[in-house]
């Protein structure tokens, strides 16, 4: 059991290395990012707008001093620049406006590196991908996963007003998913074509035919129309002015219909599933034996079958926690709950990258972290994994 444990822990740092190559690969080739936006808008000047890169290591910015050693010179199109020793910038060996070079000199490649000169003769260095993605790296090794770009805060301090939040969703879907799963698996495989097997088939069917965001729009609406459910948020208006108790039912009377719309969409496969597992159980050769030595219904059902039939759906269990977490994004975003969705949907519109880089990263460590439970759980189930 230990060793299965140790294995699974050992195997998560090269697993986040690789996640968090790819995404920023990915991020790295799309067009454009965050700050090509703000060149657009007039109230940001090309020099603020590098100085704004430069904060977050996008670009280098050259100390004034060092201007004429690291750029002595430099040719764009016929013109031909230099910096002299005091950082001055000239043009063909005469004084210029670096404002009026804008056209020529805004960017240019020198021995394959991409330069910039500001408005104000600033020289910078554009980062390539490789050294963006090292000190990006090393920075996450000390939990410095830096500063968003659209809040200008803290990434860590951002999601952590949001993870909860979303935790608490997959926790209370969760617990319907597999609340309803289970049981309804049991029953049906226990009595394979009956009566309550094919309502439970069903309910299978519409769990899987119709799409979250279908259910969440039907959800809303039976709340528009009945008024017994809040429509969106988390909290009431009132909220700080409720009691402790009073509050606690107030984010739980929110929670009802997102939580219930993740779950219901969630629990056909957790529910097939246990329902193969029980009717090969209760058709395997230790079974028979149980009844032939005359135990109960009940005992052979759920001490012999259900320990054995449920092994699988354990296993299950590391993948459901990231599934959720991905089917879940939609619906936050419909009932306009205040979990990650929503950052990390305008991070992606944005191009905020760190944002983007850390939501990554929790949804990889939930399914790892997914996947440590599941070994737990069901090393405990199963006798045979203990020994191991």
């Amino acid at each position: 059991m230990w060793i299965v444990l140790a294995r699974r822990l050992l195997a998560v740092p090269p697993l986040l290395l690789v996640i968090s190559f790819l995404t920023y690969a990915l991020l790295g080739v799309s067009p454009g990012d965050y700050f090509a936006q703000k060149e657009q808008d007039q109230k940001y000047s090309f020099h603020r707008v590098m100085e704004l890169r430069a904060k977050v290591g996008k670009v280098a910015r050259v100390p004034d001093a060092r201007r004429a050693e690291v750029m002595p010179t430099f040719t764009v199109g016929q013109r031909r620049y230099e910096y002299t020793a005091q950082g001055a910038l000239l043009r063909d060996g005469n004084p210029c406006d670096p404002k009026l070079e804008q056209a020529q000199i805004k960017r240019f490649e020198k021995d394959g590196t991409r330069w910039s000169v500001s408005e104000e003769g600033a020289l910078y260095r554009w980062v390539g991908f490789g050294e963006g993605y090292l000190r990006w790296l090393w920075n996450a090794v000390r939990l410095d996963l830096g500063e968003s770009f659209s809040q200008e805060r803290d990434v860590l301090a951002v999601m952590g007003e949001r993870i909860w939040a979303t935790l608490l969703l997959e926790i209370v879907a969760l617990t319907i998913a597999w609340g309803l799963a289970i049981p309804l698996g049991v029953w049906s495989g226990v009595r394979p074509n009956s009566t309550l097997d094919h309502i439970c088939g069903a309910i299978a069917y519409v769990s899987l035919s119709v799409p979250g965001v279908f259910l969440s729009l039907l959800a809303l609406l039976f709340a528009l129309a009945t008024g017994w459910f809040p429509i969106g948020d988390m909290r009431s208006l009132d909220y700080e002015r409720l009691g402790p108790v009073e509050k606690v039912l107030d984010v739980a009377h929110h929670m009802i219909l997102p939580s219930a719309v993740i779950g219901v969409t969630s629990i056909a496969i957790y529910m097939r599933q246990m329902r193969g597992q029980m009717v090969e159980a209760m058709s395997s050769d230790y079974v028979r034996t149980a009844r032939a030595k005359g135990l109960s219904t009940r005992a052979v059902q759920f001490r012999h079958a259900l320990r054995n039939a449920i092994n699988p759906l354990v296993t299950m269990f590391g993948f459901s926690l990231a599934a959720l977490l991905g089917g879940s994004f939609l619906v936050e975003l419909i009932f306009n709950w205040p979990g990650l969705a929503q950052i990390t949907t305008s991070a992606v519109i944005s191009k905020d990258e760190p944002l983007v880089m850390a939501s990554v990263l929790f949804s990889a460590l939930l399914l790892v972290a997914g996947n440590v439970v599941a070994d737990m759980l069901l090393a405990i189930v199963d006798p045979r994994i203990r020994a191991a």
